[in-house]
């Protein structure tokens, strides 16, 4: 009997044209792959590149918003009993008190709501003849507001920057005075007189009295039974709280010199002619400013 044999055909093998494609498909996956690794890194690389630029930018700017919004804010801080940059003191030698005036709101030339006089000085720590002046006719102006007979305005400003060494005390006791003048106002007269007395009063061409000599000075005139108006000239002082505001009325002043002298709304050129001038519009009035105090022939 004839045997018969069992089992299929054998396994195909793939041929070697077959192994070779294989080998370029997967090549080709491959560089397809790292070529989308590539391509996604890349982009990746470009958005952090994009996201750092922007970053940089929006801090730069909200950095440059920062400094524009403290500007304006420092620019915008207004002192206290200034109604038009001056302080006003009337009969008893008091101040008049006022809220601080808007930023946006220009100052006027003063007038007296009780129909005194008005008597307006612009002067600058810094500059002798301002010093002069005080010694000349402090007192007479003085008594003549204390009997009620004009309101006595003064105007700390600064045109003296220049002369200080690179300090800008005239800016700094300017501010030192506004100062006195929000936290302390009955003492600002006191602290007025004392910068300006000899032996006080800063020399052209030199640093001027340091911060520290200003507030000395502000917390001897307020007095230690004042100890809360003391501390916060003192903060005001150091912080420099009122010398933009001692840049914008100076400016809205215009200027030519100092001491600048106003009686009745007039600028008095002269100022041999202070007494003379201030005792004939008081004469207008019916009032005799000789039967007041030192009287004219005193204040010369």
């Amino acid at each position: 009997m004839a045997g018969s044999t069992s089992g299929g055909s054998p396994q195909s093998r793939p041929t070697k044209n077959q192994r070779r494609e294989a080998a370029r498909e997967k090549a080709r996956q491959f560089r397809e792959q790292q070529e989308r690794q590539r391509k996604r890194k890349r982009l990746l690389i470009q958005i952090g590149v994009i996201v750092a630029v922007v970053a940089v930018v929006l801090g730069g700017w909200l950095i440059i918003q920062s400094v524009q919004k403290h500007e304006q804010a420092a620019a915008s801080v207004m002192p206290a009993n200034m109604p038009n940059d001056g302080v006003v003191i009337s009969e008893g030698l008091a101040v008049q008190k006022a809220e601080p005036r808007a930023a946006d709101v220009q100052p006027e030339r003063q007038t007296s709501p009780d129909g005194r006089l008005v008597v307006e000085i612009y002067a600058d720590f810094m500059c002798p003849i301002c010093g002069q002046f005080e010694q000349t006719y402090g007192q007479m102006l003085s008594e003549q507001a204390q009997a009620g007979n004009i309101d006595l305005v003064i105007h700390p400003v600064s045109i003296l920057d220049q002369a200080s060494q690179g300090t800008k005390y005239s800016t700094r006791s300017a501010a030192a005075a506004a100062s006195v003048a929000t936290y302390a106002p009955d003492s600002f007269l006191n602290y007025f007189t004392t910068l300006l007395q000899p032996g006080v009063q800063a020399n052209e061409s030199t640093s001027g009295l340091s911060d520290d000599r200003l507030v000395e000075l502000a917390r001897q005139v307020i007095g230690d039974d004042h100890p809360e108006q003391q501390d916060q000239v003192e903060k005001s002082i150091r912080d420099g709280e009122f010398k933009k505001w001692v840049k914008r009325s100076t400016d809205a002043a215009n200027l030519t010199g100092t001491p600048t002298v106003y009686i009745d709304g007039q600028s008095v050129d002269d100022l041999s002619k202070v007494s003379d001038t201030l005792q004939q519009k008081l004469k207008d009035r019916g009032i005799d400013m000789t039967q007041t105090g030192v009287g004219a022939s005193d204040g010369q």
